[in-house]
């Protein structure tokens, strides 16, 4: 059972995160959703996934809770071909109202 006490020491001493902290958090989030999405939209499991992307099951279900890709662009790309996808980055000079398949960034 976990010290609550300790726990609540750990959480005064790092304070409350930033709204830009915050914001990260939920984009990985966003992220890891839409990983999880796709991947079970193309009927495939974690490890089937992890298969052809060339490592572990492990690294998948790390990318799907939104910590292990870090929106690192080869990682996300690994993702995209092993799902037969496309990886599309832009610059754009105004942002879509929606976008279909994706993660706003910024």
């Amino acid at each position: 059972m976990a010290n609550y006490s300790r726990w609540e020491d750990i959480k005064n001493r790092k304070g409350t995160p930033s709204a830009e902290t915050r914001a990260g958090a939920e984009q990985d989030l966003d992220l890891g959703q839409l990983i999880y999405d796709l991947r079970t939209e193309a009927g495939l499991s974690q490890r089937e996934l992890a298969e052809r992307m060339g490592t572990t099951q492990s690294v998948i279900s790390r990318l799907e809770e939104g910590g292990g890709a870090r929106n690192r662009v080869d990682t996300l790309a690994r993702v995209a071909k092993a799902l037969d996808r496309h990886l599309v980055l832009s610059f754009p000079a105004e942002v879509p109202d929606t976008l279909t398949d994706a993660v706003q960034v910024s």
